[in-house]
């Protein structure tokens, strides 16, 4: 119990520091994805070549409107496509698509070289199995936004100022 409290205690004594994020906006929306220090970033920049980036961010700079990606600086308004995860619901149903699509196929291939099943009428089981499978990997897959009137990325730093009123010191005893 001693240790609990003098964790807390030393919890409570740091100072608290800051909070940097990058947000995706869409126009007319409260909702924002919210993406910090660390994760993976899939990017195209803006000009002729069409090629896309994956780097993680290692450190964001909310002055110059910079993001380190990979210790590379990318100023903000040179990213002009994006890629991100589609919404939780549509993954879900896609992974359950995916699976259904791999058992069918399997279930199918079990019944006919195992049990010899002649009535299995192959092809439209197959081609179920074909199309579960496609259309599970297409919700799983990621979504390209375009960076523009629509979306927009932003950066946003939380920090705490110091107080404007210096506590009083502790008295020694």
């Amino acid at each position: 119990m001693r240790i609990l409290y003098s964790f807390l205690l030393l919890l409570c004594a740091c100072s608290v520091t800051g909070q940097k994020m990058l947000l995706l906006e869409k126009a007319n929306r409260a909702k924002t994805v919210k993406m910090y220090i660390g994760e993976t970033l899939q990017f195209r920049l803006n000009g002729p070549e069409n090629y896309w980036y994956e780097r993680t961010i290692t450190d964001i700079l909310p002055e110059s409107n910079v993001l380190l990606l990979d210790n590379f600086p990318v100023k903000l308004d040179s990213i002009s496509d994006i890629k991100v995860y589609r919404r939780s619901a549509w993954r879900i149903t896609g992974a359950s698509l995916v699976s259904l699509g791999g058992t069918l196929a399997l279930a199918t291939t079990v019944g006919r070289v195992l049990y010899n099943d002649k009535k299995l009428d192959l092809p439209k089981l197959y081609s179920a199995s074909v199309v579960s499978f496609g259309a599970g990997m297409f919700m799983l897959s990621k979504r390209k936004l375009k960076l523009g009137q629509k979306h927009r990325l932003r950066i946003v730093e939380i920090k705490f100022p110091e107080p404007l009123i210096a506590p009083p010191p502790m008295k020694r005893q």
